[in-house]
């Protein structure tokens, strides 16, 4: 199966973490992605949220990113480079 991911951060207000999270997660049940990975950190001024996404096609990942972008307490989100692994870095990993 060919799989398309994309990893976005955001920043979510202090008001209510838990609930404007859940939200998230609700978005990307809906749109039927996939999970690859979700990382929070707290500070002082919110939460900040890594998450990565997985779907056959670019579409819902891009739908997914212009919800988010509509929840309350959300701030900016943004999409993260997508790494590259050089064959010269996976032969070095692999020895």
């Amino acid at each position: 199966m060919n799989t398309t991911q994309k990893s976005y951060r955001f920043c979510i207000e202090p008001d209510d973490p838990i609930a404007t999270l859940e939200a998230v997660l609700a978005i990307v049940r809906r749109l039927g992605l996939e999970l690859r990975s979700l990382r929070t950190t707290t500070h002082p001024q919110g939460v900040d949220v890594q998450i990565r996404l997985a779907a056959e096609d670019e579409d819902p990942l891009t739908l997914c990113r212009m919800r988010l972008n509509n929840v309350v307490g959300i701030l900016a989100v943004r999409e993260m480079p997508t790494l590259v692994a050089s064959p010269e870095r996976l032969a070095a990993g692999r020895a």
